[in-house]
């Protein structure tokens, strides 16, 4: 009973961290996309005292219908959901060409590695990753080049799914969240820097537009920064689990709680 109540609650959790990320990292960049573009459109083909808001308000009002209210909902939505799933990827396309490049603040995998050896002693991280092929990649001994992703995201992401079924505790859901949320305002906020001048004078418009330019550079710095760190933390919790003997606790404590629940003959 115990296990089916602890199962539940992290069936909740995982949907209410999904509907997080979604509403704040997809639902809510996308709504900024789709008012300003709107707004443009509008500012320069339509009715521009009336604005893209106050067009589908009107509207609604006059059809008059719950009908026509409920499409003018769903299609609001759908459009905002599609807009900030392609501003989040183009957005992770940017953070990982930025990261290829090698501009600051990025750290190479190999880096990242030496400095957990010499922190954390070179005898006793070897002894847990020379049991894990993929750690070749921080080694030197594979090389990643000719891979599809970069070689951070292979380590990274076999430390962080190991940890999430082996020792859920020291997960880095946190950053991962983080990034996720963070990673689709990096478009709307770039482009009020071209959408600004429709709608202000240039001595306002220009400031304006730099400024934006400036918080999305400095948006987009801070997620690298972000995904060095999260590369960093799998690692160190990965070896953190082993050093501990978590897995085994995990498993023995998974165990007792099953354990009521069998019957014998």
């Amino acid at each position: 009973m115990a296990s089916m109540i602890e199962e539940a609650g992290g069936l909740i959790e995982s949907i209410g961290t999904y509907a997080r990320v979604t509403i704040v990292g997809v639902w809510f960049p996308g709504f900024l996309l789709f008012c300003e573009l709107g707004s443009t459109y509008f500012q320069f083909f339509g009715p521009a005292e009336q604005g893209l808001l106050g067009y589908l308000v009107a509207k609604t009002r006059e059809f008059d219908s719950p009908i026509v209210a409920a499409f003018v909902v769903v299609f609001v939505l759908a459009t905002s959901i599609s807009l900030g799933y392609l501003a989040r990827d183009l957005a992770f396309a940017i953070s990982d060409f930025w990261l290829r490049r090698g501009w600051p603040p990025v750290r190479r995998l190999a880096e990242v590695y030496g400095t957990i050896r010499r922190v954390y002693g070179e005898k006793n991280v070897d002894e847990v990753t020379s049991r894990y092929p993929v750690f070749r990649l921080a080694t030197g001994h594979l090389d990643g080049e000719s891979l599809p992703r970069m070689p951070e995201s292979y380590v990274r992401e076999f430390c962080k799914q190991w940890l999430r079924v082996k020792v859920p505790g020291l997960n880095t859901e946190g950053l991962e969240i983080e990034i996720n949320m963070v990673m689709g305002l990096v478009v709307p906020m770039a482009l009020a820097s071209i959408v600004s001048p429709s709608f202000f004078g240039p001595w306002l418009a220009i400031p304006l537009a730099i400024a934006s330019v400036v918080a999305a550079t400095f948006l987009m710095y801070r997620i690298n920064w972000s995904r060095n760190i999260e590369t960093e933390h799998a690692i160190v919790n990965f070896l953190l689990a082993h050093w501990e003997g978590l897995p085994a606790a995990t498993a023995a404590k998974s165990a007792k709680h099953r354990e009521p629940e069998r019957h014998d003959g």
